[in-house]
């Protein structure tokens, strides 16, 4: 698959992307990684700044492009191969960000010149990247081939994953290279592997790289977003204030837009694919879940604050949600289980007003598809999942009806980045959205 390169050099990089808080409000260099430049060459960008120690200069042949899996476990998103050093490690490097060493950024912008140029949907890789105030490396490598993953999924096992080997998110159709002399490094966004240290390691890789059955040739190229893509990854209040992942802030979206009158049949015609009828429907943030009757909470503890608690003459619906965080028990409560006390509460507010013949409870959790909890005992039984991607999708069926309301539609486009089924798949697509939305900011 690769050209003479491969002969001379044996070293192989791990970088692994979409990682960090820096994500959140910078566009990450290494987005460049798995899209062609206009001229056809892959450049590549080795996590965190761009940088590698003098040791491993002109050794490195392969870089496997990851996204975290889970511990101990990394999917692979794409393959470089026949790798040229573009940095040369030749001074000490400060790495930090905002530190520009003059000497390497005049380096990186002749090589570029030297190349002809290196821009991404017309626009060059310093007018990308140089005015979001990023640091002096670009570029790394550049590849003679980049190559992702065909048909199969495919993941590096490494030797301290210590999970059975029931592996969540991996099915039998997947191909698993397991890794038995490195541990997934935790701290650090890349490793280095050379047969001269791992052989049988090594050689497990070399093997799956070469095997022409799992890969095919990437030759995307960047390019200007379209107007469903900027609408889609339209700037909204949620971005300008960095709360993407706030779960309150999308609590009291939801529950205004659910008090809202004209709304009330469109959230009336969600919770009906839940079979569940409501007539006129109110909603109370944080309702506090605290049974005043010491010895029913005695049996039956209540506490801590109900999320979303809605209600019409017929029906209590319980909505808790989880965007980042688990369903955890509250420390100062350890006999009882944060959605078990909100259980325990509804149906106490029911025994206490004698309404519960005449009353149909619900009870949901509402989590992004990249972090579905895992419920256990009775509540297993008693909650049900909504994924924000089963939110976003009815929404988006019922654009007509708020499409005007430009609140509600930043809320909805909000919603999006929780439909990925994993964290790194929405960091991607973050990445990607600022990186074209640059493009054309930057199209002249």
């Amino acid at each position: 698959m690769i050209g003479k390169n491969y002969i001379e050099k044996d070293g192989i990089i791990i970088n692994r992307m979409y990682a960090g808080d820096y994500l959140d409000s910078n566009i990450g260099h290494e987005v460049i990684n798995l899209f062609a430049a206009d001229n056809g060459c892959h450049y590549l960008y080795l996590n965190a700044t761009g940088n590698f120690a003098e040791e491993h200069k002109d050794r490195i042949n392969w870089m496997v492009l990851v996204k975290r899996h889970c511990s101990g476990i990394d999917e692979i998103v794409g393959l470089a191969g026949g790798l040229f050093d573009v940095y040369v490690p030749d001074k000490q490097f400060n790495n930090k960000y905002d530190d520009i060493d003059k000497d390497i950024f005049e380096a990186q912008k002749a090589y570029c010149k030297k190349e002809g140029g290196v821009t991404y949907g017309g626009v060059g890789i310093f007018d990308v990247f140089g005015k979001a105030g990023q640091q002096s490396i670009f570029i790394t490598y550049k590849a003679e081939m980049l190559f992702v993953p065909k048909d199969k999924r495919l993941f590096i096992c490494y030797a301290n994953y210590s999970g059975d080997n029931v592996i969540p998110g991996i099915t039998a159709k997947d191909v698993i290279i397991r890794l038995n002399g490195y541990k997934q490094a935790n701290m650090s966004l890349k490793q280095y592997i050379y047969s001269t240290d791992n052989c049988a390691d090594h050689n497990a890789l070399v093997r799956h790289f070469k095997d022409n059955s799992l890969w095919k040739e990437s030759y995307d190229k960047a390019h200007a977003p379209s107007i469903s893509d900027l609408k889609k990854n339209e700037v909204s209040l949620f971005d300008i204030c960095n709360i993407q992942n706030d779960e309150n802030c999308f609590s009291n979206a939801l529950a205004y837009f659910m008090n809202r009158p004209e709304y009330h049949g469109l959230w009336k015609a969600f919770f009906q694919q839940y079979h569940i009828l409501l007539n006129n429907l109110s909603v109370t943030r944080e309702e506090s879940a605290v049974i005043s009757d010491a010895n029913y909470n005695k049996k039956h503890p209540g506490g801590g604050r109900i999320d979303l608690l809605i209600r019409d003459d017929s029906n209590m619906i319980v909505v808790e949600n989880k965007i980042k965080s688990d369903i955890n028990d509250i420390e100062s409560d350890v006999e009882g289980k944060q959605l078990e006390r909100y259980y325990n509460y509804v149906n106490w507010l029911l025994y206490d007003t004698n309404a519960k013949s005449k009353v149909n409870t619900s009870f949901f959790v509402l989590t992004p598809n990249y972090n579905i909890p895992k419920l256990s005992g009775e509540m297993a039984n008693i909650y049900r999942i909504i994924t924000y991607k089963d939110l976003y999708v009815f929404l988006e069926k019922n654009l007509s009806r708020f499409e005007n309301d430009a609140n509600f539609v930043a809320l909805f486009n909000a919603i999006y980045r929780h439909t990925f089924g994993n964290v790194c798949d929405y960091l991607y697509h973050e990445m990607k959205s600022k990186f074209f939305r640059q493009i054309k900011d930057n199209k002249h």
